[in-house]
């Protein structure tokens, strides 16, 4: 929860949500770590994982408010002091 992205730290609007910040998966074999970010196509992701609905193929929409409600999720438990842990299926 505490990586700040050097691509999207600039960004105005992941500074003014979460300073850049952004959740990483770790622990995934093969990967020092995968970034959690919106985005709508797979040129949106280097190996990330996008939030968004899948409403339409081949692409996520309401991306970025997807990502604003799991990151305030996220945040909130980590400030907690939870361990934070995903499942995908």
């Amino acid at each position: 929860m505490d990586v700040v992205s050097p691509k999207y730290a600039a960004v105005k609007w992941y500074k003014d949500l979460c300073g850049g910040r952004m959740p990483r998966l770790e622990k995934v074999p093969g990967f020092d770590g995968i970034l959690i970010h919106p985005g709508s196509t797979a040129l949106d992701s280097s190996g990330c994982l996008l939030t968004g609905k899948n409403t339409a193929v081949g692409r996520l929409t309401s991306s970025r408010d997807t990502f604003k409600a799991l990151y305030r999720k996220m945040e909130a438990a980590w400030k907690r002091g939870e361990k934070i842990t995903l499942e995908i299926k």
